[in-house]
């Protein structure tokens, strides 16, 4: 037979996060916490800070405010400098982009393919043009 648990004061605005990620799940509340549990305890899993904990950590801005998982930064790997080589990565990896001006989107709209084409498409515009002014900058120089 199960143990049975509850959990105790849970701030309205969690319990109506809780609440939406099951039924995005299509399953019960009780049955989300239930699979929240046992992936928490598997063996190898790692533990799911709060949303931002990385970034604090690290010293960076939080961009998101809501998010299934977050990495985890350790001690071990702060110390050792992880976390700049893995920030100096990924400044790499967006250089040149318009990363920093992209707005912040739900989940819901970030699942949306018509809002996602016409972000791009925005964006691709003003890369273009971008490259535009370069070029004409460039040339006169």
């Amino acid at each position: 037979m199960g143990v049975s648990l509850s959990i105790k004061d849970v701030p309205e605005a969690l319990a109506e996060r809780l609440r939406q990620r099951a039924a995005r799940n299509h399953r019960s509340l009780q049955r989300e916490l239930m699979a929240i549990v046992e992936a928490a305890v598997e063996p190898g899993a790692r533990a799911v800070p709060a949303p931002g904990t990385a970034a604090r950590v690290a010293g960076v801005p939080v961009a998101v405010q809501e998010s299934d998982g977050v990495y985890a930064v350790t001690a071990q790997e702060q110390a050792a400098g992880a976390v700049d080589d893995l920030l100096s990565e990924l400044d790499t990896i967006v250089a040149g982009s318009r990363w920093g001006s992209a707005p912040l989107l739900t989940r819901e709209q970030a699942h949306d393919r018509a809002l996602a084409r016409e972000f791009d498409f925005e964006a691709r515009a003003a890369e273009l043009a971008d490259a535009r002014r370069r070029q004409r900058h460039g040339g006169a120089a």
